[in-house]
């Protein structure tokens, strides 16, 4: 083999996962399931935190200042008004709770890995093109291009930011089972403890506390988590991750106390579909059909 040949050879590999960085920076799609995510998120945002941020429950001298700029930037950010300017700020906002008060200070409520997956899902809204669709920024610029004579700006936009959120969610899965991976786990009694915090004096107690119960529980959970994992990463079995997911979340909520985090998961997978799936789905629930899409 010559040399160029050699050269050519080891060079294939590199052009390869540059081609595929480039693919992944550049692949676009509707914008319409993110703006969905961005005003869902913010609305989970405001249900775990509006209460204890409210300006009546700002007794600490930092958020006495910080409460007012939360509600603000949050607002803007449902609305879609300066969205960008407002999930930039709300991202610093949340930053600051959750790496000052919870990591800092030990406040459990921003500590927790439910109050991380919020800051995470903001902080990607920040690169995604949320603002296209469902907003105010979109109203008024549909209201710009009619006065110029223009079409209004299409719903498309780049799915970089989309594909990162969904990475980290596949990361959460894996690790979460790697760390249940362990014979206290699966033998059903790291999941008793957690039934005798949240079920001690419930009339079910003894029947969730049954040992075959737990263990039967526990296992499947560990392979349902590290199946979501694997389908999110290969984008397999997508309708079956879907409905997996869709009963484990609403299982776990049903069951014990998590919060926002049942609704934050549930949520991300409307950014695994297809956009241009919900795209079209929305479509044909306003009664456009294709002709419609065509249109879009």
């Amino acid at each position: 083999m010559t040399m160029t040949a050699r050269t050519e050879a080891a060079d294939r590999p590199l052009a390869r996962v540059v081609a595929d960085i480039s693919d992944f920076a550049n692949r676009e799609g509707s914008t319409r399931a993110v703006a969905l995510v961005r005003i869902l998120i913010i609305l989970l945002v405001l249900v775990k935190w509006g209460e204890d941020l409210a300006f009546f429950s700002a007794t600490a001298p930092g958020v006495v200042y910080l409460s007012p700029l939360f509600f603000l930037a949050a607002g803007a950010a449902l609305i879609g008004w300066r969205t960008k300017p407002a999930l930039f700020a709300l991202t610093i906002l949340l930053a600051v709770f959750y790496f000052g008060y919870g990591q800092r200070f030990g406040v459990n409520e921003w500590a927790h890995h439910h109050s991380y997956m919020l800051l995470f899902v903001v902080t990607m809204l920040n690169g995604a093109p949320c603002e296209k669709s469902y907003s105010v920024d979109r109203w008024l610029a549909v209201r710009r291009a009619a006065r110029r004579g223009e079409a209004a700006p299409a719903e498309r936009g780049p799915l970089w930011a989309q594909s990162l959120i969904i990475l980290q969610l596949a990361a959460l899965y894996f690790w979460t089972a790697v760390d249940k991976t362990e014979w206290r786990f699966l033998n059903g009694e790291r999941l008793e403890r957690i039934f005798e915090w949240a079920y001690a004096g419930h009339p079910a107690y003894a029947l969730l506390t049954q040992s075959w119960l737990l263990a039967a529980s526990s296992t499947a959970v560990v392979i349902i988590e590290y199946f979501l994992a694997y389908a999110l990463l290969a984008g397999r079995f997508k309708r079956a991750a879907f409905a997996i997911a869709l009963v484990l979340h609403i299982g776990f909520y049903f069951f014990l106390k998590v919060d926002t985090y049942s609704a934050t998961m549930l949520v991300i997978y409307l950014i695994y579909a297809s956009p241009e799936r919900v795209h079209r789905a929305i479509d044909e629930l306003q009664g456009y059909g294709a002709e419609g899409n065509a249109a879009a």
